[in-house]
């Protein structure tokens, strides 16, 4: 009962968003689905008078700037026909304006509502993840009867064994001791409950909660190196929050990470191999695109293959990005799918689109934690998650180009210091209350 209270028009907006962010199901990859979810959004917002002046003056701004830039990047600087613009200007309205509406509804309560109903899909994802430990077979061909027609682009490398119902994801035969929850696989996963717990701890002032907690066992269940390195920065970051100055237990603590990143298996030494084993397929393309094309897959680069795929083929490039449809320059060489998201947007929008998504994280960030220090620390989180998934151009990070703007009052709140943990904890108590 009390769960059903906490459901709203905030609540349900927050779980679309989610839904379509998480790139892993057929609302996602449905482009009437989206159209339809984007018109529900738009709805909800007339229909609460959520939109001001100020705010149609800002995305009207930030459209015309992003449209000049594409309109002079792709056909007079990159040489490129009319798809690859047209192909910008959807990006646009399909995942910009989307994160716009989902902070216009949200407003001051988009991070309490993104931690509480990540935290719920988390609490969901344990039990299919439970059933996928004991039964697995099971799971796969219930889930398979289950789903629904899904074209991700991001599982074609799975077709056969990829099954997702909303709720939770499995991968039979590639991860089957992980947990992808609700996205498409666990680091992925893993990237989404790093930014959740980043904003719990914005909210609650770095305290190890209930909601914590839950964020940081079910990155545990990933297995991923990618979640596990962002959750490393975030528990150090909370640490510094809480302790300020520099003692003996900071130098323990940095010397804990290094060990950790030495010892286990799935941190420093995988990260080696997987760096060797990188190298050795770029020299080896030719071979792998004859045996994935046997099997109708695509060449799948891993991190730092991606790296130096992206930058061998397309080089300075970069610093004003290719295009949304990049990939499609791609398929005249080799049918590749790359995993690394922080040069997948280069390039898509170059160095100058990264810096500006980053300048306006940073500045969300800047408002909760005061301290350039902390802050330095998520955008190292942000770049870690960014490098290892192709997270950056997904709705749930282009929000935090927009976060900034519309949240206002809860940010002022989270950096009063004349306000006691106690009266903030209330006051975040109140929100799903207020949000009827």
């Amino acid at each position: 009962m009390q769960f059903l209270k906490q459901i709203n028009a905030y609540y349900i907006v927050t779980l679309l968003f989610l839904f379509l962010s998480s790139n892993a199901n057929f609302l996602s990859s449905s482009e009437v689905c989206w159209f339809l979810i984007m018109l529900i959004m738009v709805g909800v917002a007339l229909q609460k008078k959520l939109l001001a002046p100020k705010d149609y003056k800002y995305i009207g701004i930030f459209s015309v700037i992003y449209i000049a830039f594409v309109a002079i990047r792709d056909p007079f600087i990159n040489s490129l026909d009319n798809t690859f613009l047209l192909g910008d200007v959807i990006f646009l309205f399909k995942y910009c304006y989307l994160s716009f509406l989902f902070c216009i509804i949200l407003k001051d309560k988009a991070a309490a509502y993104l931690v509480k109903v990540i935290t719920h899909l988390t609490i969901i994802s344990f039990f299919f993840y439970a059933l996928q430990l004991i039964v697995p077979d099971l799971v796969y061909d219930v889930f398979r009867k289950l789903e629904l027609p899904n074209d991700n682009v991001l599982t074609n490398n799975l077709a056969g064994s990829y099954s997702n119902v909303l709720l939770f994801t499995f991968t039979k035969d590639f991860h089957d001791y992980t947990n992808s929850g609700f996205v498409w696989e666990p680091g992925s996963f893993g990237c989404f409950l790093c930014l959740a717990l980043m904003l719990n701890f914005f909210l609650n002032r770095f305290t190890f909660d209930r909601t914590s907690v839950i964020l940081i066992i079910g990155n545990l269940t990933t297995f991923s190196t990618t979640a596990y390195t962002g959750l490393i920065v975030l528990l150090f970051l909370a640490y510094r929050y809480r302790v300020p100055k520099i003692n003996l237990w900071a130098f323990l603590a940095i010397g804990l990470i290094v060990l950790l990143v030495c010892t286990v298996p799935i941190l420093g030494r995988k990260m080696v191999d997987m760096y060797n084993e990188d190298m050795a397929d770029l020299n080896h393309l030719k071979v792998l695109e004859h045996f994935y094309h046997h099997y109708r897959m695509q060449i799948p680069l891993n991190r730092f293959a991606s790296m130096v795929y992206i930058y061998s083929v397309f080089g300075w490039q970069l610093i004003l990005g290719v295009s949304n449809k990049y990939s499609l320059i791609f398929y005249r060489k080799f049918n590749v799918n790359v995993s690394n998201g922080i040069f997948d947007f280069l390039a898509k929008f170059g160095f100058v689109g990264l810096l500006y998504l980053f300048y306006k994280y940073a500045k969300f960030c800047k408002a909760y934690v005061k301290n350039w220090e902390y802050v330095f620390y998520c955008i190292a989180m942000l770049f870690l998650i960014g490098f290892g998934e192709p997270v950056m151009i997904l709705p749930i990070i282009l929000n935090f180009l927009f976060l900034s703007v519309t949240q206002t009052s809860i940010v002022k709140t989270a950096t009063d210091n004349k306000r006691s943990r106690e009266e903030y904890r209330k006051y975040l108590q109140s929100v799903p209350a207020h949000a009827q």
